[in-house]
């Protein structure tokens, strides 16, 4: 007994895809990809930079309550705000550790990638040694 074999049409608007619990579900594809067993995909990164912007960022002492208003460029890092924030409070030297939306920041984060806006509120912790 011979085995059938599959023929496959030229072009396919859709694929049938499915999970065992799910119903079939059709996923759109490129016909041209139709016979290949592998592809490879390029990133392209704009080669044109991205214009920083200036904002607004207020530091609060979580010590005694005062707050200090800084104006930084999105791409400026953490470690920046530090150094700005120390020349305005030298009084606060040591380690400044500093937390944006109830989360720890890193010196080498960029303000960008973290998403501050003009406005956003960084507050000072102190972090005690210890296990």
């Amino acid at each position: 007994m011979a085995t059938p074999q599959l023929q496959w049409p030229m072009a396919l608007p859709v694929r049938l895809q499915h999970c065992p619990r799910d119903p079939p579900i059709p996923v759109l594809y490129d016909p041209t990809f139709l016979n290949t067993t592998h592809t490879s995909l390029l990133v392209v990164k704009n080669p044109e930079p991205t214009r920083a912007s200036r904002f607004t960022v207020t530091v609060l002492n979580g010590s005694d309550g005062k707050r200090v208003q800084l104006v930084l460029k999105s791409t400026d890092t953490i470690g920046k705000l530090q150094k700005s924030f120390l020349l305005k409070r030298p009084d606060l030297t040591g380690s400044l550790n500093l937390a944006y939306n109830g989360k720890p920041v890193q010196g080498h984060q960029s303000l960008g990638e973290l998403g501050v806006k003009d406005g956003a509120t960084f507050i000072t912790f102190q972090r005690c040694p210890g296990g």
